[in-house]
């Protein structure tokens, strides 16, 4: 039997059973008003006995409610739609009449509420239960409609919820999935570029470049699925960067990482920090002459997880800048930490007394699953 069918054989048997469970306990209730009544007037009967009456009395209208779904179902009231449904619940209240009776009948359950007396089988019987209950039935069915229709206008409130909940998720994952396309071919032609650069004056170091390239291209491809990854495997992406950079600048270009244990495993989105660095290169060291050092930290501190890129570049407002968000990088950074986190994050980038720039990234720290379990 296939999963769909299973769920909604087990769907169909849970509601048999509520709809049973609230008759019996609305027929045992009216049973226990029936024997203090009883008490009170003068005329007694057995607790068990009247609870016994009601609840069969009860059961006809769980009987009763199935119908009633299907119809409610079938004859949807909405604000476009009114005329049609009013009509087929009028006809099912003549029919909801006509059935209580019959099954009354059929069942030899008529009973003469004030005797307890069983009434004969008869038409005239069924007639006599139409008349004497017709203010009841009509009462009943139209409180018995107004309750499924509420929990049907309830149940599509929550389906409406949750596929609008689900497009917002998909529609979040497609941005993160453009942001991350867009990382590729940004990071491919700025180390493209580089290595054209090079070739005019080492084409060995140039070769080398392209090699280290296709390497980088593979680990950033297998991984362009993920919306996050370890810090560890992270930073594994950007020192080989680093090293592609460093073939690039030569002596140039010196990096120094102070990365904190702790904050290996912490999940961080993917290809975050490699934008950072690369737009540090870019407009910080490239604009030095002698080069300058690029330094890498992460540090775990109240719940969050700090990142900083440090550079000897100058903040400078002359050519495009990091600072005024107008490289695709940190654009795209921010808005894929804003897709991630809401509000939940910093990035700043300030100038340094002592010369250089350095950037902030602060985002809230989370492990894998197993590192949470083994923290716990």
């Amino acid at each position: 039997m296939a999963l769909g069918e299973r769920q909604d054989r087990r769907s169909s048997f849970l509601l048999v059973l509520a709809v049973l469970g609230i008759w019996v306990f609305l027929g045992t209730l009216l049973g226990i008003q029936a024997y203090l009544n009883g008490s009170d007037g003068g005329t007694p009967l057995l607790l068990g006995t009247a609870i016994s009456v009601s609840v069969r009395r009860y059961l006809v209208y769980a009987v009763l409610t199935f119908p009633g779904l299907w119809l409610c179902r079938r004859f949807p009231f909405t604000s476009q739609r009114w005329a049609v449904p009013l009509l087929a619940h009028a006809i099912g209240l003549l029919a909801f009449i006509v059935l209580y009776a019959a099954i009354r009948v059929l069942t030899l359950s008529a009973v003469n509420w004030s005797t307890l007396e069983r009434v004969p089988s008869s038409v005239e019987t069924a007639k006599i239960i139409m008349r004497s209950s017709l203010f009841e039935q009509f009462w009943m069915y139209w409180s018995m409609m107004t309750a499924i229709l509420a929990i049907q206008h309830y149940r599509q409130l929550r389906q409406r919820e949750r596929r609008e909940a689900e497009l917002k998720r998909q529609m979040a994952e497609y941005e993160l999935q453009v942001l991350k396309l867009q990382l590729h071919p940004h990071f491919l032609f700025n180390t493209l570029n580089g290595i054209a650069t090079l070739m005019s004056r080492d084409v060995k170091a140039a070769r080398e470049m392209l090699v280290r390239l296709s390497e980088l291209l593979r680990i950033a491809l297998a991984r362009s699925a993920d919306n996050e990854v370890s810090l560890r495997d992270e930073l594994a992406f950007v020192k080989a960067y680093l090293e592609l950079e460093q073939m690039r600048f030569g002596e140039r270009l010196i990096v120094q990482l102070e990365i904190e244990p702790a904050t290996l495993d912490a999940q961080v989105p993917n290809m975050i920090i490699q934008p950072l660095v690369e737009n540090a290169i870019q407009y910080g060291i490239a604009l030095i002459r002698g080069g300058g050092t690029i330094m890498l930290e992460t540090a775990r501190q109240d719940g969050r997880l700090r990142i900083r890129v440090v550079n000897d570049g100058p903040l400078s407002a002359d050519g495009p800048h990091p600072m005024k968000g107008s490289g695709i990088g940190l654009a795209n950074t921010r808005a894929r930490l804003g897709q991630l986190y809401g509000e939940d994050y910093r990035l700043q980038i300030v100038s340094r007394s002592e010369g250089g720039v350095e950037l902030h990234l602060e985002i809230p720290f989370h492990g894998s699953a197993g590192t949470a379990e083994c923290e716990a």
